[in-house]
């Protein structure tokens, strides 16, 4: 299974503006109603969802890449946007580096083996350099 199930081009922010973390979740999290996949009201919830894994530990995973991501209640499917910053997000990153790429995962409850997989996937992408130059 591929990452391109759950990532279409509507999901895809490649001038993601904001410099700070929560902004630059907001945004992402914005491209999900935009594109019809979740409804507003989850919005909230969602970003407090995701605030709330980032309080347990940075999910910057170094080399200019986050993978934010949040299990929650009224996902009906997992939801994959992407985000590139050209001047980079203050992240927490482990490497204290400005993150550049963010990938943000949501994902039902109920879906604990696709939810890792889709995240195995990213991190084992996001590890290959040629992939994250491209």
């Amino acid at each position: 299974m591929g990452l391109a199930e759950y990532l279409s081009e509507r999901l895809i922010c490649m001038d993601l503006e904001p410099s700070q973390r929560d902004e630059a979740v907001q945004a992402l999290l914005e491209l999900f109603v935009a594109d019809g996949a979740m409804p507003a009201e989850l919005v909230g919830p969602a970003r407090q969802a995701i605030v709330d894994r980032e309080r347990l530990g940075s999910t910057a995973i170094g080399r200019g890449v986050a993978v934010p991501h949040a299990r929650l209640e009224g996902v009906e499917r997992i939801l994959v946007a992407f985000g590139h910053s050209r001047k980079g997000i203050e992240f927490n990153a482990l490497d204290g580096q400005p993150v550049h790429q963010v990938f943000l995962v949501l994902a039902p409850n109920g879906a604990a083996e696709q939810y890792l997989n889709v995240m195995e996937r990213i991190t084992r992408l996001v590890q290959n350099d040629d992939f994250r130059r491209f």
